[in-house]
């Protein structure tokens, strides 16, 4: 379990801060749209915070992120139609992982209709776009530096495919929450995206219950 004095790579967005905790780019990814204190915020919601996001996430490096920055003024429409291709892409991820966390039941049939939607949703996010072309900036043209963030998000879901994880992904527990992760906990399962967040949040709403006249 993450331990609160354990370093955590953290987006600092308009929204607020977002933690790391998913243990795969892919996975942070996802949990860039989720509930916070009943309410569901998109910490992407446009392509200036997509570049935000993806530093922490190693996707993209600080000069990589300022250079793209830079270009998108010039580009505003095609930096949105980026953006938008990579939110389906997280819709898809975020449909397959509901159907492969392991504390979530879902049935044999489902889990394939998912897990082909996100074959499908990686193909059209990687377009294509070669080896060099999602590992330099330099080089690259305007349409493909714009388009990074969406191929090297999609080259994160396909190594999670295809390299899945030793340990379980699993699904955060709390209420409202909906955050992925892997459970490197070494006893017992790992219930919450943090034991200092959600999990004291749980503890707590268990305590009222109980004590609730």
């Amino acid at each position: 379990m993450m331990e609160s004095t354990e370093f955590v790579r953290t987006y600092v967005s308009p929204l607020g801060s977002m933690r790391m905790l998913g243990g795969a780019p892919a996975l942070d990814l996802a949990n860039t749209l989720h509930w916070r204190d009943g309410d569901e915020i998109d910490f992407i919601a446009g392509y200036p915070d997509l570049l935000g996001f993806c530093v922490p996430a190693r996707l993209l490096s600080d000069t990589e992120a300022r250079a793209l920055g830079r270009l998108a003024e010039s580009h505003a429409g095609l930096a949105r139609d980026v953006h938008g291709e990579v939110l389906k892409l997280r819709a898809a991820l975020k449909s397959w992982l509901i159907h492969a966390a392991r504390n979530l039941n879902s049935g044999p049939a489902a889990k394939s209709a998912a897990l082909r939607d996100m074959q499908v949703a990686i193909t059209r996010a990687g377009g294509a776009a070669g080896l060099g072309e999602i590992l330099h900036l330099a080089s690259a043209s305007a349409n493909d530096a714009i388009h990074l963030p969406l191929r090297r998000s999609a080259a994160a879901a396909a190594m999670l495919l295809l390299f899945p994880p030793a340990n379980d992904i699993r699904r955060c527990e709390a209420d409202r929450c909906g955050g992925f992760f892997i459970d490197e906990s070494r006893s017992k399962p790992r219930r919450w995206c943090s034991m200092e967040g959600c999990g004291n949040r749980a503890k707590a709403a268990r305590f009222r219950q109980a004590h609730r006249k």
